[in-house]
């Protein structure tokens, strides 16, 4: 592994930290100081729509103009809004600071990928994007945890749990501008491995994007119908309250980070294609077997091994889907795939919010599985050929 990308990806664990953080400060701690559910709903929605809307512009600015700089800067906008979480309450700034946070996590998805692929080749772009996805899902986990000792602490200290997020919100914006300085430090001699001309070339594999985005919005979409709402299917199917599942899955996120490691000695083994169809459709078996589990126990230790395995595949699909994109298109092919996923995961997060309120709590496994069986198929007869040429090197 090159010295400079395993320091390139080590250098974002302080701003993947605070926005574990604020995940949870916005899904839960703002409802119990006087904000109400609709304003948090908000506030995570108006980041997730600048995400979109800037992710296809920036990556076609990365692609044009370079990634570097693009990088650093999304990073320091990052920084900047997480800090600024620590010093308002106020709803139209919160709302602002969502927006620039997104708009920052757009930039990022439309480089990250793309410079990975850039600074490694076929040998070692498998365990890079692993390193890559274990330090985005432990430290996010992290961040995600850390109220869970809040308690303890105050009682220690004497503090309020108010208090202890106002310092921790301070603490870790602060700390996320490491981030930003790393950045410029190790890539401020970089030179670009494509040549950047100030003019877009334009997307030219537009049948290979659309295949891979096939892929990514009949998963993204059938992942959506139970995946992101599976704290509430805990509560409606066991009566368990968020209290024991929150915790449960905010330490799956930190443990099942590690199972990307071995994504890359499965498709060394089997092959890119097959470990991705092998691990991914074993991922889906599981969600599927969730419908049928009588007790919470159980249904918490399936859900953790489904997630293991579809996290093994992310680094391998992110790895696949770069190495088929000369290095002048990667960053809006990155910005693409995010959002054909992304934009079916929310809309099946919301069909399976009314369907699970219906009371038919076995219906969003079934969707999700027949979803995802259409999509790991079309990968399959679209890229089997290809898959073996990226093998070789061969674009």
């Amino acid at each position: 592994m090159p010295p400079r990308v395993s320091l390139l990806i080590l250098s974002f664990a302080p701003l993947f930290l605070a926005v574990g953080f604020i995940q949870i400060v916005l899904g839960a701690w703002l409802v119990t100081v006087g904000f109400t559910a609709v304003q948090a709903g908000a506030l995570i929605s108006a980041q997730g729509i600048a995400t979109i809307l800037a992710a296809v512009p920036l990556g076609i600015v990365s692609d044009t103009y370079g990634r570097k700089y693009l990088i650093v800067l999304g990073a320091l906008a990052g920084a900047a809004a997480l800090f600024g979480f620590s010093l308002t309450t106020d709803f139209a700034y919160l709302l602002g600071l969502c927006v620039v946070l997104g708009v920052a996590e757009g930039a990022s998805i439309t480089t990250w990928n793309a410079l990975l692929a850039d600074l490694t080749d076929i040998s070692n772009r498998n365990r890079v994007f692993s390193l890559s996805f274990v330090m985005i899902n432990v430290t996010t986990g992290v961040g995600l945890v850390l109220p869970g000792g809040f308690p303890a602490i105050g009682g220690f200290l004497g503090v309020t749990n108010y208090s202890l997020h106002r310092e921790t919100l301070t603490l870790l914006g602060a700390a996320s501008f490491v981030t930003p300085v790393v950045l410029f430090l190790l890539l401020r001699n970089y030179a670009e491995t494509y040549k950047p001309g100030g003019k877009w070339a334009g997307l030219k594999n537009k049948a290979t994007l659309l295949k891979l985005g096939f892929t990514g919005i009949t998963i993204g979409f059938g992942a959506g119908f139970i995946i992101p709402l599976v704290g509430a299917w805990f509560y409606y199917r066991f009566g368990v309250a968020d209290e024991y599942s929150g915790p449960i899955l905010a330490l799956s996120n930190i443990l099942i980070g590690f199972s990307a490691l071995a994504g890359p000695r499965l498709a060394e083994r089997f092959g890119q294609l097959r470990a991705i169809l092998l691990v991914t459709g074993s991922s889906m078996l599981f969600m599927l077997s969730m419908a049928f589990v009588p007790i919470f126990s159980l249904a918490a230790g399936v859900y953790i091994v489904r997630s293991a395995l579809m996290n093994m595949s992310g680094p391998l699909m992110d790895s696949f889907s770069m190495s088929v994109f000369p290095a002048e298109q990667r960053g809006l092919v990155s910005a693409l795939t995010n959002v054909m996923f992304r934009l079916p995961n929310s809309f099946g997060t919301y069909l399976g919010g009314f369907i699970l309120g219906m009371g038919l709590l076995q219906l969003p496994f079934f969707i999700a599985s027949a979803l995802y069986s259409v999509g790991l198929a079309g990968f399959y007869i679209f890229f089997a050929k290809r898959s073996a040429a990226v093998a070789h090197g061969v674009k």
